[in-house]
Formats: structure tokens, sequence, C-alpha cells
């Protein structure tokens, strides 16, 4: 059973080990690949974000963060990203962190998540966000540096609350 905990920018080190590792794959985030431990942290706990790190018998296995889309009249949209710790993943984690994402925006006032960027090769977001009731509302052409190798195309995906 996983254990949701809200966090503050103390507990960066639990998430950058796996942070790191995933933005340095170049694959899902847009994160420059040689992210520093600093910005990455500025990044993950940007201003207005609420991040939730996600343990399991008390060892972190991932976390989410929910953060408004846009300021003032646009912060009604929440907006929010995943990372999961490599060992841990398909395990299911995914759709708990997703259903416990939608849960928490709900819960904080959001009507609605939107999902800004994610990469058409990342089949395994694509296919929970759907699963979860996320329209791909747009895509981007090239929007997405893959591995800093080629340009793919991005979804911008949207579930209404």
């Amino acid at each position: 059973m996983l254990e949701f905990r809200e966090v503050q920018p103390d507990k960066f080190e639990e998430i950058w080990p796996f942070l790191e590792e995933i933005v340095k794959a170049g694959e899902t985030y847009p994160y420059p690949m040689d992210t520093t431990f600093e910005q990455g942290k500025s990044f993950w706990f940007a201003p207005g974000a609420r991040v939730y790190n996600a343990y399991l018998n008390g060892l972190i296995v991932a976390s989410r963060y929910l953060v408004p889309n846009k300021p003032g009249l646009g912060r009604h949209i929440c907006n929010t990203g995943v990372m999961i710790d490599k060992r841990f993943r398909g395990q299911g984690l995914g759709k708990q962190m997703m259903r416990f994402a939608i849960e928490k925006s709900k819960e904080l006032g959001y009507k609605a998540i939107q999902l800004n960027l994610v990469a058409v090769t990342n089949k395994v977001s694509i296919k929970i966000c759907k699963e979860f009731g996320f329209e791909v509302i747009g895509e981007l052409p090239g929007a997405f540096f893959l591995r800093q190798e080629k340009y793919v195309n991005a979804y911008v995906m949207f579930k209404k609350l």
C-alpha cells in the first residue's frame, strides 16, 4: 500500500536520484539533460507547486507535483508531473499516482488537469492518461527534442474534473 505525504523542498534529496536519472535520459521531461540538483529542485518545487512523495514500506518510490497551469484567471486548471524510481516501474505505480493526482486535484479545488507537453513517444504515460479519461486536445509538431537527437511531436492532454 502506498503512503502519500506532502513534502517541502528540504525533501528534494530523496527525489533527486530518480529525477536526475529520468531527466538525463531526455525521453519524458523537457528539462535540460544536464540539470543540476538546484535546478531540479526549482523545477519540481516551482512557485505554487504542491509536491507529494509516495512511499512503499517507508521507501520513496515516486514523486508527483500539482501546480496551477497558469496564474490568475487560469489557476483553476492544474498541471501535474510524476517521476517513478525505475526500480519500481511496471508494478502499477503509474496508475496509483494518477488516481492520487486526480483525487488530490479535486480536493484542492481544481476544475481540470492539463498536461502541456507529453512526448508522443511516451507510450506508457499516454496509455495511463487515456485510461483515466484524459483526451488529446492538441498535437504540437516537433515540440519535444527527444534525447537531444530528434524532434518528435507532443500532445496537450486534458481532463475535466
